[in-house]
């Protein structure tokens, strides 16, 4: 991590990835905790790692994850879990990584996927990633797998309860 000279600086550098401030704390907890799975390790080391693109990363309070491939900004909510249709839970640290993932993704493919519809997934690229480095994670991690797009979110304290 590249820390900005200033605590006035709206932004901690790690890489080619400028996070919130406010969100730091939060990003370093949940990376640590992520980076127990080989999977998420290489999606943390391609994101931080970018010879190509910046990313951002800021803070969501309204329980809406997100990646915006229009100026690749993760939208990330520290506080926000995820109850699985099958009643199991997801830690928001996983939304996160779930996020790095559509994001390190080449963007020309995640467009692409992004447009084909998946039925219960909605579209390729969310099941791309649910089926793929999410799942791997949440099984590493002994978190719930998902079998569809969808859930509850409910709120915890830090980002790595569930």
């Amino acid at each position: 991590m590249i820390a900005a000279s200033s605590s006035s600086q709206p932004f901690v550098r790690h890489g080619s990835l400028s996070v919130e401030r406010s969100l730091n704390r939060s990003y370093e907890e949940a990376k640590r905790y992520l980076r127990a799975d080989a999977v998420e390790r290489g999606l943390f080391g391609r994101l931080e790692g970018s010879k190509s693109r910046d990313f951002t990363l800021r803070a969501d309070t309204r329980n809406n994850d997100r990646f915006d491939p229009n100026d690749d900004t993760i939208w990330w909510d520290p506080t926000s879990a995820l109850r699985t249709t099958t009643g199991g839970t997801q830690s928001p640290a996983l939304g996160l990584g779930h996020e790095i993932d559509h994001a390190v993704e080449r963007p020309a493919r995640e467009m692409q996927l992004a447009a084909r519809c998946a039925g219960r997934y909605d579209t390729a690229e969310e099941e791309r990633v649910i089926r793929g480095s999410e799942a791997h994670a949440a099984r590493t991690l002994g978190e719930a797998t998902r079998r569809n797009h969808d859930g509850s979110c409910f709120r915890v304290a830090t980002p790595t309860q569930r």
